[in-house]
């Protein structure tokens, strides 16, 4: 994979330290049945150290290279701008890496990028939690958790990964200061 901008646009993502553990104890712990160990994931990072990049990874990862028919995965955010940047790079690691882009297809105008001959899709979603009622998610991706204005989104899409057996869910935000919010409790 190759950052899509800034400084670093166009070179290989190369893990940092911090990453590597994080990544590690996330995907390396498999139970002797072969399930995840943890399917949880609860990650703060300062702003501007390439948490939205680092996530992005993963989304493709979850997409080309877990074997659980149907994958679904969501990136889920306190508005579907912000929900929108995982998307972004996501598609722009995948438009630059050929086996990737031979791979899948992005649709742009729903935010979504599937797996050609399968039905494993990545889809961005809007804040609007009474419409993700019957999702069958694999992975949830809750961007900026601090940002939530409450708990119906995030509560909507948990029971969403009930039939999995191997789900994943990554809460990921900034730190934020004390006041009451779903990331605070």
């Amino acid at each position: 994979l190759t950052f899509i901008e800034g400084e670093k646009g166009g070179e290989h993502f190369v893990l940092e330290k911090w990453q590597l553990a994080i990544i590690w104890n996330i995907y390396g712990w498999i139970r002797p049945n072969g399930n995840r160990r943890y399917r949880e994931a609860f990650i703060y990072i300062p702003r501007k150290n390439g948490k939205t990049p680092m996530i992005a990874g993963l989304v493709l990862y979850g997409l080309f290279c877990e074997s659980e028919p149907g994958n679904q995965i969501f990136s889920a955010a306190a508005d579907r701008d912000q929900a929108s940047l995982i998307y972004r790079h996501a598609k722009g690691m995948m438009l630059a890496e050929e086996e990737l882009r031979t791979r899948g297809e992005i649709y742009e105008t729903s935010r979504t990028i599937i797996k050609k001959n399968s039905f494993c899709k990545y889809q961005a979603l809007s804040s609007d939690s009474a419409t993700k009622h019957g999702l069958n998610a694999s992975m949830i991706l809750v961007d900026e958790l601090h940002a939530q204005p409450n708990h119906h989104l995030v509560d909507t899409l948990i029971t969403s990964i009930a039939s999995r057996t191997q789900h994943l869910v990554i809460y990921i935000t900034t730190a934020d200061f004390d006041r009451p919010s779903i990331c605070n409790e």
